[in-house]
């Protein structure tokens, strides 16, 4: 019988977990940083063997993608040391380990998708401590699964189409780079996968179908939220380049993830990224009036 320990579960994607197996009536226990930290091994190492824990969900991490030029030992610590010590306690105590990595491995400098075997080349303190992580757990917990994603939308969560909704509401034009390319990740997607993927090994791409621009799917969150009634005051939207909002951190010009393998374990490609924009849209309604 599954146990599910979901970590960092106050955050955007454990939310999403933490609903989805409420759904499927699944036994799981969730907590988030303050309750238990994966920084401190003896702490989770305990947890996992007294709560007889069976599967490890690590939705936990350090996101601050231009902070961690400047925090890198913090970034290091949670998303790099935090996966090994969960590898630690899964090896100690017989418990499987899913953690969720990122696009920001890559360099970007492809122009076709990438797939799992393509090697990492991350250009920011972020993007190289969450390949550290990948390392650390698969060296220590080789039956670990590694999920690969980008993008990501949910809710509750900051994340481009909340900050997108809100530009629109407050300003009549907005301009949106048009020069980083990815593909967009519904967290309620990638969450139904990552169940399906509970007891599978190395390393997997999700990401919802079709790529896009930054530009391009803020064209998309405006005409859908104009049709499902969102208060909107932005007329007009510009295409800029990213010279135009430089930031701290490199970001991946093309960060296009291939999702060939996953497609073949499920049977089907994972739905477009604007089915799944359209859902979180309506969803969003309802959450915002409860």
């Amino acid at each position: 019988m599954k146990k599910i320990w979901v970590c960092g579960a106050s955050g955007m994607l454990g939310s999403h977990f933490k609903r989805l197996l409420t759904q499927r009536n699944l036994s799981f226990i969730a907590s988030d940083s303050k309750e238990i930290d994966i920084t401190h091994l003896d702490s989770v190492s305990d947890f996992v063997r007294m709560e007889k824990i069976s599967h490890i969900v690590n939705c936990a991490a350090y996101t601050h993608v231009d902070k961690a030029e400047t925090e890198q030992k913090h970034a290091y610590l949670v998303n790099a040391i935090g996966p090994y010590h969960l590898g630690v306690a899964g090896r100690r105590h017989g418990a499987r380990v899913l953690h969720f990595s990122t696009d920001y491995v890559f360099d970007g400098k492809e122009q076709h998708p990438y797939f799992e075997d393509h090697c990492c080349t991350p250009m920011s303190a972020y993007g190289m401590s969450k390949f550290a992580g990948e390392i650390k757990l698969l060296e220590e917990l080789s039956r670990s699964c590694v999920i690969r994603t980008s993008w990501l939308f949910g809710i509750p969560g900051k994340n481009f189409v909340e900050t997108m909704l809100r530009l629109m509401s407050e300003k009549e034009q907005l301009q949106v780079v048009f020069d980083q390319t990815g593909r967009p990740t519904y967290c309620e997607d990638l969450a139904e996968v990552a169940l399906k993927l509970l007891d599978e090994e190395g390393i997997f791409h999700f990401a919802n179908s079709f790529e896009t621009s930054w530009f391009q799917f803020a064209k998309e969150i405006q005409r859908q939220a104009k049709e499902l009634d969102f208060p909107l005051k932005v007329k007009t939207i510009e295409p800029v380049t990213s010279h135009v909002y430089p930031t701290l951190a490199k970001r991946p010009a093309y960060s296009t993830l291939g999702t060939k393998k996953v497609e073949g374990l499920l049977g089907k490609p994972p739905r477009s990224w604007q089915e799944a924009l359209y859902d979180y849209l309506v969803n969003l309604k309802t959450y915002q009036k409860i």
